[in-house]
């Protein structure tokens, strides 16, 4: 799984509201998460797509609980 730059992700978002909430340093995010600062550059500028488990390293630093939803069945 791929957690999406693109601004319909709300993962993707979550992550940067808190990012931006923190007023940390890139590097700080990158150094507090063990994410590569290149990745949590990108992340948070909307141009680099995070793999499953970086995401929840940066949820991990940032105070994020991330947790299954359920999804109702699709109709059709």
């Amino acid at each position: 799984m791929v957690v999406k730059s693109n601004p319909d992700n709300d993962l993707g978002n979550a992550i940067r509201a808190a990012f931006r909430r923190s007023g940390w340093s890139i590097k700080r995010l990158a150094d507090e998460s063990g994410v590569a600062y290149s990745s949590c550059h990108g992340f948070a500028a909307g141009t680099v797509d995070l793999s499953t488990g970086a995401a929840s390293r940066l949820c991990k630093a940032l105070g994020l609980e991330l947790r299954p939803v359920r999804r109702g069945k699709a109709k059709g």
